[in-house]
């Protein structure tokens, strides 16, 4: 999951136990594209299976239970629709789960709900999807854009995508997985090719080892290293800057917002503690590594289990551990001893490279908390989208 500079604020808590909820929802992993970063297998991405909503129901009854239970602060929940591509369930799900969700989590015991979609755009009927985007996310959604790596036929198609969404009024932000054809591109033209389609926001994602790529050197030819990723974001950053200087409106880079926000505030804040997915299945996963750096999803328990509460998701053994993993920064010596631990982008703990910088892109954080305290144009009002 990359970093949208939208979806951070100084005054809201930041763990799922003190009120704040990211719920990163897969209600199916039915996709039909073969992006080579993706961390799903072909068969995961063809099954069209689909958590039904009276399911989807039950698992929010039970953070609701949770919550009754503790009385946190705050009741803020970010529904980050992903995937898979989420628009094939179809719109009547989309507005169906909205509206369940208005009644689970009610704004008389202080929910504070919102929704925000990840789609691919290809494929979508705008005429049918912009307005109930408009209703339901304020009119903003997400997109991928990982430059000609899928081809340059989906570029084109992808780009008049989202000419049409910004002329219907939708606010529409591009996560990016950081590839070689993006560095063969150039930062400082990527950014300019954005501006110009009218982005608002960018989100910044090295590009990860998985079961899918690293067979026929699809992961050799495809991922860049650190150091070349740390370049690529300073270079982002710096015309990002000289934009601004110069009277223009270039879309917000998240990643720098992450690393400023999260510069003033606690160790436990870079925890992703605020983070679950939930898989089709009702497993509640996140991210993390084996065999070195190669991604998988991590299983915590199944929320539709009759004796399972979300309690019992949050305390147990394996979350305890990935918890661990993640306080310790997987016991990395060069991350445990940082002066931006609590700051970088190793938003899930990882081992880092051999012979490369670390995975928390220590030096392009470095660089945006330096710059912003010369020049603060990267300080809020930054709020939750």
């Amino acid at each position: 999951m990359s970093i949208s500079a939208s979806q951070y604020k100084l005054d809201v808590p930041d763990t799922i136990e003190n009120g704040y909820f990211v719920f990163t929802i897969m209600p199916t992993l039915q996709c039909p594209y073969n992006c080579k970063h993706c961390y799903l297998s072909l068969e995961q991405r063809r099954d069209p299976t689909t958590m039904s909503i009276e399911l989807m129901r039950e698992a929010c009854r039970k953070i609701d239970v949770y919550w009754d239970e503790v009385q946190p602060p705050h009741r803020v929940i970010m529904v980050y629709n992903y995937g898979g591509e989420p628009t094939s369930t179809g719109p009547e799900y989309f507005e169906s789960y909205v509206q369940m969700m208005a009644e689970e989590f009610p704004a008389h015991k202080g929910y504070e709900v919102k929704h925000v979609m990840l789609t691919s755009l290809l494929g979508v009927d705008l005429d049918i999807w912009a307005p109930i985007w408009k209703r339901h996310t304020d009119g903003y959604i997400q997109t991928s854009y990982d430059g000609s790596m899928r081809s340059k036929s989906y570029v084109r198609k992808w780009e008049a995508k989202v000419a049409d969404a910004i002329s219907r009024g939708l606010r529409v932000a591009t996560i990016s997985v950081v590839n070689a054809d993006l560095l063969e591109q150039g930062a400082e033209r990527t950014l300019d090719l954005l501006h110009d389609l009218g982005i608002c926001e960018t989100g910044w994602l090295p590009f990860m080892l998985n079961d899918q790529n690293s067979v026929a050197g699809k992961y050799d030819r495809y991922a860049p290293t650190m150091t070349a990723f740390n370049d690529y974001m300073i270079a982002m950053l710096d015309h990002w800057f000289s934009l601004k200087h110069r009277g223009h409106t270039p879309p917000s880079i998240g990643e720098a917002h992450f690393a400023v926000d999260r510069s003033k505030r606690s160790a436990m804040s870079n925890m992703c503690g605020q983070t679950l997915f939930l898989l089709p299945n009702g497993d509640f996963v996140l991210p993390n590594y084996k065999d070195g750096y190669k991604e998988y999803m991590h299983k915590f328990g199944n929320i539709l289990e009759a004796d399972t509460s979300f309690h019992d998701i949050l305390v147990s053994a394996e979350r305890r551990r990935y918890m661990l993993r993640q306080v310790t920064r997987n016991r990395n010596p060069e991350c445990q001893r940082c002066d931006y631990k609590n700051a970088c982008l190793l938003e899930f703990a990882k081992p880092n490279k051999a012979d490369d910088e670390c995975f928390g892109a220590k030096r392009f954080i470095a660089h945006a908390i330096h710059k912003n305290s010369l020049d603060p144009m990267l300080d809020g009002p930054v709020t939750l989208y």
